[in-house]
């Protein structure tokens, strides 16, 4: 009885663990996906991620080997100015408060890490 509990407790603690690295919450079960703007705002930090993802890939490769990396930081970059954008478009059509909210934090985390322009 005092291993199944265990294995429980493991098992909650990873599924958490799981959860906490696909989508930012710290939830044994991943909420629902909400409204429809909020869908669109999610896809859009999912999207920041990713570009945020390849632009430090692109300078950890340029210190660690030296090798130019220019194009692909430019690459990420160019479409983090492409997800900005697409970002304001979104913000003149959202009607929620809380899709608002995370969208001008995405547009500011944007702004941020294409280094405050």
């Amino acid at each position: 009885m005092k291993k199944i509990l265990i294995l429980m407790v493991v098992l909650a603690a990873g599924l958490v663990g799981y959860n906490y690295v696909a989508t930012g919450e710290l939830k044994l079960v991943p909420g629902a996906a909400g409204s429809a703007e909020d869908q669109k705002v999610e896809a859009l930090a999912s999207e920041l991620r990713a570009a945020a993802s390849e632009l430090a890939q692109a300078g950890r490769s340029a210190g660690l080997t030296g090798m130019d990396s220019s194009s692909q930081a430019a690459a990420a970059l160019a479409r983090i100015g492409r997800l900005e954008q697409e970002g304001r478009a979104l913000a003149r059509t959202l009607t929620e408060a809380g899709a608002r909210a995370r969208l001008e934090e995405l547009l500011a985390e944007m702004e941020a890490v294409q280094g405050g322009r």
